[in-house]
């Protein structure tokens, strides 16, 4: 059935008058006015699964804002700021979902309504907004349960698909393993400039392109870095060093060699590796007893022969007669003095 544009503000009209605040839709776009719920209640009413409805940001409203937001050509995709009438500081930016909810109802996740600081029944404001899309925006867990996922990042951009915009200072809530993970939104920034003084800090992150930065958990203590305690003297290298411990006087009254002693020889025995006993070394035979002959001619049984030269009283060398049974080396008879060379005996 048609419904009026004023029919969903007209049950709220005195109250609406107590804060100032329009119904209906005005030059600046659609705004009006709800009672708010939970999500939850919705579909506990209708048996539906209320994680897909509570882990976003998408809002649930009445058929006849669907009517006033096609009359008015709102972008798509639809972008609407949420803020408390009794404390406007506390605003939050959000998408739709659906247009099945009562007259005069909207239906929020319960993280919003945590946000807003508001209870099941109380008065939200509601107005069209156009949202720049984001290109940066930076995230901080509440607890550091949270980067104890093995991926938390993939794990979030997975949990953004179900969200549409993001306001700087609020909380958002996924669930991932069956566990809640609260994520606060420290700083975005968006496509296209700054944001203008007195302007919300929103972005919208439906089909687009953001870089995405952690900060450390809100719970997150920093362990205490263990103290340095000192290195004691005596463990120090430079404790041994001889110029903190220099070497006593040299002892110059003794002397040095008489303190060294020959070193011993070795007293032990060998072995072969085939394991046969070890022949003892043969002596060496002398030239007289391998049967050799003497160089004076003689026969290796004959007496040892001396051999010498024979030098003067005036250190001249002598070639005179050698004694009886001698023999020049030269070849000569040792008699034989007229030769005109040096005698050179060989004495017996």
């Amino acid at each position: 059935p048609a419904c009026s544009s004023r029919a969903p503000s007209a049950p709220f009209s005195p109250l609406l008058s107590m804060f100032g605040l329009p119904g209906g839709f005005g030059s600046r776009g659609f705004q009006d006015s709800f009672r708010c719920h939970s999500v939850s209640l919705l579909a506990a009413e209708q048996q539906r699964d209320a994680s897909r409805l509570e882990y976003s940001d998408k809002i649930i409203l009445p058929p006849s804002c669907l009517e006033k937001l096609a009359q008015l050509e709102i972008q798509y995709p639809m972008m609407f700021q949420i803020a408390n009438p009794r404390a406007m500081e506390r605003k939050l930016h959000c998408g739709v979902l659906e247009f099945i909810a009562q007259e005069g109802m909207a239906y929020l996740p319960y993280w919003m309504m945590e946000n807003l600081r508001v209870s099941e029944g109380d008065i939200i404001q509601l107005r069209s907004v156009n949202l720049n899309k984001g290109s940066y925006v930076k995230l901080q867990p509440q607890l550091t349960d949270f980067i104890k996922i093995s991926n938390p990042k993939v794990v979030l951009e997975q949990s953004l698909r179900n969200f549409s915009a993001l306001t700087k200072g609020q909380t958002f809530r996924i669930l991932y393993n069956k566990k809640k993970y609260d994520i606060g939104v420290v700083e975005v920034k968006r496509h296209g400039g700054d944001f203008a003084p007195g302007q919300p800090q929103a972005v919208c992150i439906i089909e687009t392109d953001m870089q995405l930065d952690f900060e450390a958990p809100a719970d997150y203590v920093e362990p205490p870095r263990p103290a340095k305690t000192p290195t004691p003297p005596s463990a120090s290298p430079l404790s041994k060093s001889p110029v903190l411990q220099p070497m006593g006087a040299p002892v110059l009254d003794g002397d040095s060699s008489e303190e060294e002693e020959a070193a011993p020889s070795f007293t032990g025995s060998g072995f072969r590796l085939d394991g046969k006993a070890i022949k003892p070394p043969k002596a060496k035979a002398s030239p007289a007893a391998q049967g050799g002959q003497a160089v004076g001619g003689g026969s290796g049984e004959a007496a040892a022969t001396r051999l010498g030269v024979r030098i003067g009283p005036s250190g001249e060398v002598l070639s005179g007669a050698a004694p009886s049974g001698g023999q020049t080396l030269g070849g000569g008879a040792g008699g034989a003095a007229g030769s005109g060379m040096a005698g050179v005996k060989v004495l017996n």
